[in-house]
């Protein structure tokens, strides 16, 4: 047996032991669903609630050890101190709660990213270990110490995974993570975190490996959908759309711009001088004005007054509505009341105020050209939301019967509570539970609440609830209790009112893209949220794009910033990476490339559709020659990576816009390792510098 063969066996040996344990805590999982069911049959008062926590917290366990099968230990540390960690998707421990495998987010796990020859950190050995389901099937070592390493095998596990080839979706980068990206994944979550780097710098893996160990870091306060990561279209948010599930985090929102307002999904963008106009801030003002316009087919007269009364009065409204800081949405009232002075005092009827003065949403105000909505007109719909505020809800009529109803009484319990009662000892009551799960009896004293405590976690810790602390509360009777403070929240009950997301982190991929109008309506969702922005102002090809980084992070109102860079190219090859620079703007420092290979050709044709046919490959065209080409739109492909890219006609893409030159240096690096170029009109200047 070569040393080669028998270090993977040995490697094969703790694998098996993870997988064997991950089978057991699947049968664990198992179990503890079957129990749950089965409280719903021990009784109509806990039996439901308790079957429902209980059964939450088993599916979501059941996901999380599912999502996690496939190449779960990637990863070995050999310290000097003679300890030995695997690394791995997921934290296992065995049966005596000793670490199999170290979760890659957790802070053991860091020297497998960090450690370098100049720093080692106290590692001797850093092993990447390759599986293809449960088989190992490579080691790649690599030695940072000067001892000397028994059993060293492998030949570069970052070349290995570099020359994988591209598939319709983004793969995580967790086992070839490099110290500069594990430094961005694992920067501080508070503040804004401003990621720059050019094409195949791994930006994009890194703001999802971000969002992944933020959850991991901070479960409690990011989990439950309060991580929102913004991409630039559809055909990106699809193409990253297993990376986080594949890290075992399935609660991100993943949304592109043109899906930020609810209820719209817009995929094309507008032509660059209609962008213009629709990014720029002084939408704002036209948009207010279209609010507090008269809607179509509003009634032009009511008993005396006019045309012109009513525009008047429209006028009046608005001022006394702007003064008082209230929404269109919110003015009936003003609106009858400055109609009644109008009319000596009379009232006005509801028929007339409904077709006068209605409820509004974004798409009455802004209807959509040609039935369809563009991702720039996101951003307005979604300013028009803001200023109409929510349409007025009828109050519902209280029947007579109600009134005289008595409210007193017990009511519904919000969490679980301990409290003391006279005749049955301290009571534990369950949250939707107006009556007690468990009773005491004499057995503790009224006064000694610490044992009541104790009694009350012992019972939490059976359930499944382990409690870290206790507050003070009120049980449903309004009496004096205490409330346990729990490591993991409650399932929150669906409520029939949707309830408005409110994130705590945004993460912007692509941000330099970003119009005025755009990040307005980030801000809004960031306004009580920490951020990560990624991007670089090399590909920036919005006719607003910003012109720096400050500047972005003064439109989207935040102002601490961290910056940290991504120098080092691994997925464009140099020859590529060279040549897109030459339609690289002034001022924008080149990136380097690690990666070797790759190929170039460039050649004029005379029948494109007859070229195109005969590649292989990502077909990348301008956008008014996609659909005939079946091509994908140069203008969708930001973000995108293919083995082989086929590029037609630059000369257009340069021609179809103001920032053409950067489109084109967008598209020229998608190519991972073959780039043929297809034209039948002259190359733009810059790209034939050296007399191609």
């Amino acid at each position: 047996m070569s040393e080669a063969e028998h270090q993977i066996a040995i490697e094969q040996q703790v694998v098996d032991k993870v997988y064997e344990r991950l089978e057991a805590m699947r049968a664990q999982t198992k179990e503890l669903t079957a129990e749950g069911h089965s409280r719903a049959t021990s009784g109509p008062r806990t039996g439901l609630v308790e079957r429902d926590a209980m059964v939450l917290r088993a599916a979501a366990k059941m996901s999380d050890l599912n999502s996690q099968e496939e190449g779960i230990v990637f990863g070995r540390l050999d310290f000097d101190d003679g300890d030995t960690y695997r690394i791995g998707r997921l934290g296992v421990r065995d049966e005596g709660r000793e670490p199999l495998v170290v979760d890659w987010r957790a802070p053991a796990a860091a020297p497998f990213y960090r450690a370098t020859p100049g720093e080692p950190l106290g590692v001797d050995r850093r092993r990447v270990i390759v599986c293809e389901g449960r088989k190992v099937v490579g080691l790649d070592d690599e030695v940072l110490s000067t001892k000397d390493v028994d059993g060293v095998v492998g030949e570069g596990a970052l070349l290995r995974s570099l020359t994988r080839k591209r598939d319709e979706h983004m793969r995580d980068i967790v086992s070839t993570i490099q110290r500069e990206q594990d430094e961005a994944i694992r920067a501080p979550a508070h503040g804004v975190t401003l990621i720059t780097g050019g094409p195949g710098t791994g930006k994009t893996q890194v703001a999802l490996h971000r969002a992944a160990y933020l959850l991991y870091s901070d479960r409690g306060k990011f989990s439950d959908g309060r991580v929102l990561v913004v991409g630039p279209s559809t055909v990106f948010t699809e193409y990253i759309g297993r990376v986080l599930p594949g890290l075992g985090e399935d609660s991100v929102h993943l949304r592109a711009i043109g899906e930020l307002f609810e209820g719209v999904t817009a995929t094309r963008r507008d032509p660059a001088n209609v962008a213009r106009a629709k990014g720029d801030l002084r939408m704002v003002r036209v948009l207010t004005d279209l609010a507090w316009d008269t809607p179509p087919n509003a009634p032009d007269h009511l008993r005396t007054l006019a045309a012109d009364d009513l525009a008047k009065a429209r006028l009046e409204i608005r001022k006394r509505c702007e003064a008082s800081s209230v929404k269109p949405n919110g003015a009936r009232a003003i609106a009858a009341t400055v109609l009644s002075e109008m009319l000596d005092g009379k009232q006005v009827p509801d028929a007339f105020l409904n077709a006068w003065w209605p409820s509004l949403t974004p798409q009455d105000v802004l209807p959509a050209q040609n039935g369809e909505w563009t991702v720039d007109d996101v951003p307005l719909l979604d300013e028009l939301a803001e200023i109409l505020g929510q349409p007025e809800k009828p109050k519902a009529a209280v029947p007579e019967w109600k009134l005289r109803e008595l409210n007193s009484g017990a009511r519904l319990a919000e969490t679980f509570v301990v409290s003391w009662s006279l005749n049955d000892g301290w009571q534990l009551f369950a949250p939707g539970m107006s009556t007690p799960i468990a009773q005491s009896g004499q057995a503790i004293d009224h006064n000694d609440y610490w044992a009541a405590q104790r009694w009350a976690t012992a019972i939490l810790l059976r359930e499944g609830h382990k409690v870290t602390g206790w507050a003070d509360g009120f049980d449903p009777y309004g009496e004096e209790g205490y409330v346990p403070v729990l490591a993991d929240p409650l399932p929150v009950a669906a409520t029939e009112e949707p309830v408005e997301d409110v994130y705590l982190h945004v993460i912007l991929d692509e941000a330099q893209d970003l119009s005025p109008m755009e990040c307005r309506m980030i801000a809004r969702r960031a306004s009580h949220a920490s951020m990560t922005i990624v991007g670089d102002l090399g590909q920036a090809t919005h006719p607003l794009a910003v012109e720096s980084w400050p500047e972005l992070v003064h439109r989207l109102g935040k102002r601490e910033v961290r910056t940290l860079d991504l120098p080092t190219g691994y997925r464009v090859p140099q020859v590529i990476a060279d040549f897109a620079t030459r339609a690289l703007a002034p001022g924008i420092e080149p990136t380097r490339s690690f990666r070797p290979g790759g190929t170039l050709e460039i050649r004029q044709v005379d029948d494109l559709p007859a070229a195109v046919s005969g590649e292989s490959g990502a077909v990348i065209a301008p956008d008014h020659l996609a659909a005939s080409l079946h091509a994908i739109p140069v203008s969708q492909v930001k973000g995108l990576e293919y083995d082989r890219v086929v590029l037609v006609e630059p000369a257009d893409i340069v021609a179809a816009e103001p920032r053409g030159m950067n489109r084109l240096y967008v598209a020229l690096t998608r190519a991972v390792a073959d780039l043929v170029i297809l034209h039948t009109k002259p190359l733009p200047a810059n790209l034939v510098a050296d007399g191609r």
